[in-house]
């Protein structure tokens, strides 16, 4: 099993480790493990679920006329706009066969290489 040294613990440390271990009822050894354990965590057991990190909110500026310096959108602005982009809809005459028949026949096979 690997082993780790550790130096330099100043006694006032040392001691207050001795104390927490006897009233534990463990040894130097098993107080330390405990404390590494509890600052690290017990090894889980099979796969760790790790949640994803929220990223903070980006900043929506709005166009820039020359010589203008951006500034963030207002929360009523950024609604306003919300509101106009949800009453967009998609209009297209074309059946979604016929849509598709057109995204599959306007498609190449790419160039040809020589290597």
């Amino acid at each position: 099993m690997p082993a780790l040294t550790i130096r330099n613990i100043p006694e006032a440390t040392l001691e207050r480790l001795r104390t927490r271990a006897a009233r534990g009822h463990r040894s130097l050894n098993g107080e330390v493990l405990a404390l590494f354990e509890e600052a690290v965590g017990a090894a889980p057991e099979g796969p760790v679920y790790m949640p994803p990190v929220p990223l903070p909110p980006k900043p929506m500026f709005r166009s820039l006329r020359p010589g203008e310096e951006p500034k963030p959108l207002s929360q009523a602005e950024l609604d306003r706009r919300w509101t106009k982009i949800q009453k967009l809809r998609w209009v297209d005459s074309r059946s979604t066969e016929e849509i598709i028949a057109d995204i599959v026949g306007s498609r190449t096979m790419g160039r040809e290489v020589n290597l």
